[in-house]
């Protein structure tokens, strides 16, 4: 059944002038289309109300409104006044003016019932727009303890360390070169100088033609961080958008994650929200310390407190690890790892620094 012999058929039920057949064949394709379902229960239910016996104003608008709309109908109709009021009074051929009240007032009803209907549709619309725009994302995820390489349909390489989502759209390089990133990725990005490649993170934005880098934007740790290897980029921080920041090979810019919080920065501002410094070097083989983790290496130097080094343990094995006091959260310790298991890393680490730990499956906690 189309649109229009549902109209149909419901002006004849609404006026009670549809036969068994037809009664029946209304009522067969309401299941299949929800939206003639609500209007056709909302038509008969004010279809078998009463009309009130006084004159109501806002019926009487709606009526009089409608009245040259009738005129366009194939109703014949004709006008009189009364003597009395000097209102119009309406004379039908083959129905009675209160059946046309109800008419119009069915009329109102569908009109109402319509604009509901295009405002769920374009609201129904929008969702499924949404979803289908979801649906053409490609998205990349690696779990605690795994990191992964993809070659972007440009040619860009990005390496994706350990608990990290990368989203891209299906026509990446075609007009646009966008990714979002929460975690770490490392990027060698192929040169296109007519389409620039940008990362979006909860903080910063990076812009870059063609370099390699590394951007770090995990959400629970303190800063979220780009480090150029080669190239150049511009960082800009998602609520200063004309303050930009302009990155020279060996160096990287920090930016407080709690930057976008004003309350925080009032409340904190002994702490620098933002850093420019040069990269970081491992004493032992001279290995960027930024982006050691490409290379299967995971470094970290006596700047860093245990608490902080826990993030990186955990991401790294996959593990989850807790401080039994302040005291051993605050230890700085130092080292470098590759294939060692968790086990053999604190060994190391609590032979140097004096600590203990205890392993209940992934549960690992510190103590003195």
């Amino acid at each position: 059944m189309n649109d229009d012999r549902f109209w149909e058929l419901l002006s004849k039920q609404a006026f009670a002038e549809a036969n068994e057949a037809e009664l029946k064949e209304l009522e067969e394709s309401l299941p299949d289309h929800p939206d003639w379902k609500n209007i056709a229960e909302t038509l008969l239910t004010l279809s078998h109300q009463s009309l009130p016996g006084e004159k109501n104003q806002e019926v009487e608008a709606a009526f009089e409104k409608h009245i040259e709309r009738i005129r366009n109908t194939n109703i014949d109709f004709k006008e009189t006044y009364s003597l009395d009021n000097s209102e119009p009074e309406i004379e039908f051929k083959n129905r009675s003016a209160r059946k046309i009240r109800k008419w119009v007032l069915l009329f109102g009803a569908v009109s109402v019932v319509l604009v509901f209907s295009w405002i769920f549709g374009r609201n129904l619309y929008s969702s499924r727009l949404l979803q289908h725009k979801k649906s053409q994302l490609s998205q990349v995820t690696t779990k605690p303890g795994s990191k992964t390489q993809i070659q972007l349909p440009d040619g860009s390489n990005v390496w994706l360390n350990a608990n990290s989502n990368l989203t891209y759209d299906k026509d990446f390089g075609k007009e646009l070169r966008e990714v979002n990133l929460t975690g770490e990725a490392f990027f060698d990005v192929v040169k296109d100088a007519a389409h620039p490649f940008i990362i979006h993170t909860k903080v910063i934005d990076v812009k870059v033609l063609g370099t390699e880098f590394n951007v770090r934007a995990y959400p629970n740790d303190a800063y979220t961080e780009t480090s150029l290897i080669r190239g150049s980029v511009e960082v800009t921080i998602k609520n200063r958008p004309n303050e930009k920041h302009y990155l020279k090979p060996n160096e990287k810019v920090s930016v407080a994650n709690n930057i976008l919080n004003e309350t925080m920065q009032k409340t904190a501002k002994s702490i620098p929200f933002i850093l420019m410094q040069p990269l970081t070097y491992y004493h032992a083989d001279s290995t960027v310390i930024e982006t050691s983790w490409v290379q299967n290496k995971l470094i970290f130097q006596e700047n860093e407190t245990f608490s902080e080094v826990a993030l990186k343990l955990e991401r790294w094995y996959g593990v989850h690890i807790s401080f039994a006091n302040e005291e051993v959260a605050q230890i700085r310790p130092f080292g470098s790892f590759t294939n060692e298991t968790i086990s053999q890393a604190l060994d190391a680490l609590g032979e140097s620094f004096k600590f203990n730990y205890k392993i209940s499956g992934t549960n690992i906690i510190i103590t003195k």
